[in-house]
């Protein structure tokens, strides 16, 4: 169980610098858009109206994927002092009941898209582009959530197993 566990980490860690990059580009996206926009209105008193669309659509996608690099690196708020002065068998009970609840706040969150999208999705004013592609940024984080806790429910399992 060890060896799988690394394994999948390793993936992991792939998958983590892959999307840091992907961030990084979003991000300076968002700046190049923004800038555009400023650039635009101060000095050339009009504005570029696609400019504010796309950095809301690459904003929004810079930070869910940013947040589901957060949770692959296994850096989520934690409130641990309860955890940490509980007994150990109590904290594994709180350890499982975290990762349910992670799976349920995933199935929420594609339960909310589909409810997006089964009705009419409209499409940006002036660009045309369908929403449906900015909602699917929650999908990606959703995604990204329950691998990040997979891992943690196979390092909890790999625990149990060396217990035993």
């Amino acid at each position: 169980m060890d060896a799988l566990v690394a394994t999948v980490e390793r993936g992991v860690h792939y998958l983590r610098l892959a999307l840091g990059v992907v961030v990084g580009v979003l991000t300076i996206a968002v700046f190049f858009c923004v800038s555009a926009n400023v650039f635009g209105r101060f000095v050339l008193n009009s504005s570029y109206d696609w400019a504010e669309a796309m950095s809301r659509y690459f904003f929004i996608w810079a930070v869910l994927v940013g947040g589901g690099v957060g949770c692959l690196a296994n850096e989520n708020i934690a409130v641990t002092f309860v955890k940490d002065a509980v007994p150990g068998a109590v904290a594994r009970v709180f350890d499982i009941i975290k990762i349910a609840i992670v799976y349920a706040v995933c199935v929420i969150i594609v339960m909310a898209y589909q409810q997006l999208v089964s009705g009419y999705v409209s499409v940006t004013p002036l660009l045309g582009i369908s929403k449906t592609y900015l909602y699917m940024a929650m999908l990606f984080f959703a995604a990204l959530l329950a691998i990040a806790n997979t891992v943690d429910l196979l390092r909890l399992i790999a625990r149990f197993t060396r217990r035993a």
